[in-house]
């Protein structure tokens, strides 16, 4: 066998044995140089962003897990980033839900709802729609309006029956009048007449029998 100087190998010498030629050492499109001053005999130049004895450290501002919710990560120098999010989601990496519905208020006991970048009250009754469920229907208008008269019409109903007991206290106690009573002792006298009618007065005859 021939002997084959430095970093040389085969039946021709023509193979070279140098660490870069045989594998594959650099991670990462790094450069492998070959160095045998090293112990290693070889060292790698890294792309940028990367480093280690093999390039193997990524410290890209940009990595996989930077930017959340399908949030694009946007390098902005070698060591900075920004993140492009999604319409409903907001923060350094796109990790808080924008919630669309903080300051909506739905009315008629509705319920908002957050949308894609968006909102909707849900409303509860049938009875009620538009966007913040404001908008009464006709059905109920009319309900509400018969309902409340139906009410007015109870209030007058007692107001007028509270009226004329105390205008009945005001003749009895204040002006020895009293209509009850007065009402009440004509009612009697008719009673009295009317049982005199019926009940007339009858005579009894009596037949002695020797």
């Amino acid at each position: 066998m021939p002997f084959c100087g430095q970093n040389k190998i085969g039946l021709t010498c023509n193979i070279s044995s140098a660490p870069c030629d045989m594998m594959q050492l650099c991670e990462n499109d790094g450069t492998c140089i070959n160095n045998n001053s090293i112990v290693e005999g070889y060292s790698c130049s890294c792309s940028q962003g990367f480093n280690g004895s093999n390039c193997e450290i990524d410290n890209r501002p940009c990595q996989s897990n930077t930017c959340w919710n399908n949030g694009i990560c946007n390098q902005t120098s070698d060591t900075t980033f920004e993140c492009l999010c999604k319409p409903e989601w907001i923060g350094i990496h796109c990790e808080i839900q924008i919630d669309y519905c903080q300051n909506v208020t739905c009315l008629n006991n509705g319920v908002c709802q957050p949308l894609l970048g968006d909102y909707k009250c849900e409303c509860l009754s049938k009875s009620y729609s538009g966007e913040y469920c404001g908008i009464i229907s006709r059905t109920l208008v009319i309900r509400q309006t018969v309902s409340k008269s139906f009410g007015y019409i109870c209030y007058l109903m007692i107001g007028c029956i509270c009226s004329f007991f105390i205008v009945l206290d005001i003749l009895k106690y204040c002006f020895g009048i009293d209509p009850a009573k007065d009402q009440l002792k004509r009612r009697r006298r008719r009673r009295g007449q009317m049982k005199k009618i019926k009940h007339p007065p009858q005579i009894q005859k009596l037949i002695y029998i020797n």
